[in-house]
């Protein structure tokens, strides 16, 4: 049964794992509805957890372009699991959806990012959940490490620019530090709040322990004003925009890019994420160049897919039906 043919036997949508009127609550409801009504596929716990029939015919992706890119990328190895697959709330699932057919077709893309990216002339290249070589950061090691959902290598109208992309739906935070975990803090083995960094970026756990490149990278491409002395401000959420944003200069500096960005494409409903935008407001005061930093809301991405036409049929329907408007 293709995407977006309503089944002749109507199915269950399933017991709901978010009771409530929350983004997540009404989020989940869109995706129970969706696989019911729509896709008329079974679930497994959840109403929004595809079975392994319909996880294995890709049904979680809403065109088959989406699903190619998806297990292209899978079978090149770290970088798409399982859930991905499985759950209709996964923000990979989304971003394969939303991102799936620019991948093949970067004047597409180019035609969908241009009043998103200002400048933005063309696009070269889009490659999906990007991971960098290990001696970028130091930190790459089976399944962990830092990586993009989206690596865009593009051009503006004064040059070739680089941008990552981080995708977010239903999450209600980005990221952590890795030595503020709660297991850590249990463990008595946690970074203090009010370590030192700014003066002493040996004092991050990251680099004394891991030797990991954070820092390195961040001081080699100057991205930071310099920070006040009241300990790190990425123990919390802006850890992920930090590694990413850092990520975005070291991948054009290697490609010979001057201009680097990144993004945030996220529902700006999800205002446990968001927080009325503090926490991305938070992490541009930070930066050296504020304009390397932007939010693509993802009802804005949709409607300019809408708007210009273009790309697999069915497409614009399913991202539609299944993300805009929650």
């Amino acid at each position: 049964m293709p995407p977006h043919r309503i089944a002749s036997e109507p199915q269950s949508y399933g017991p709901a794992s978010r009771p409530g009127d929350s983004f997540e609550a009404r989020a989940e409801a869109r995706q129970r509805s969706y696989r019911a009504d729509i896709l008329g596929v079974g679930y497994t716990e959840y109403g929004h957890w595809l079975d392994g029939v319909a996880a294995k015919r890709g049904a979680n992706f809403v065109v088959d372009e989406c699903t190619a890119a998806a297990v292209a990328r899978r079978s090149a190895g770290k970088g798409v699991a399982d859930r991905t697959f499985i759950n209709m709330l996964a923000s990979q699932a989304m971003a394969f959806n939303v991102f799936g057919p620019l991948i093949a077709d970067p004047e597409l893309a180019c035609r969908v990012l241009a009043p998103l990216v200002p400048k933005l002339r063309s696009v070269q290249r889009i490659i999906p959940e990007y991971t960098p070589p290990h001696d970028v950061f130091r930190d790459q090691s089976g399944t962990v490490g830092v990586d993009c959902d989206l690596l865009i290598e593009a051009t503006l109208d004064d040059g070739p620019l680089v941008i990552t992309v981080e995708t977010k739906f239903v999450e209600t935070k980005f990221s952590n530090c890795g030595h503020r975990t709660s297991k850590k803090r249990k463990a008595g083995r946690a970074c203090p709040e009010g370590v030192q960094v700014a003066s002493a970026r040996s004092s991050c756990a990251y680099q004394a322990l891991n030797r990991f490149a954070y820092w390195e990278r961040t001081d080699e491409y100057r991205t930071l004003l310099p920070l006040s002395a009241t300990g790190c401000p990425f123990g919390g959420p802006l850890w992920q925009l930090w590694v990413n944003h850092t990520l975005a200069h070291v991948e054009a500096a290697r490609r010979g890019s001057g201009h680097a960005r990144f993004l945030v494409c996220a529902p700006a409903g999800n205002d446990p994420l968001l927080r009325g935008g503090r926490v991305l407001s938070s992490f541009r005061a930070l930066l050296a160049k504020p304009e390397t930093f932007g939010f693509l809301p993802l009802d804005n991405v949709i409607a300019r897919i809408a708007q210009i036409g273009g790309g697999p049929a069915g497409w614009v329907e399913g991202i539609t039906a299944r993300y805009a408007g929650i």
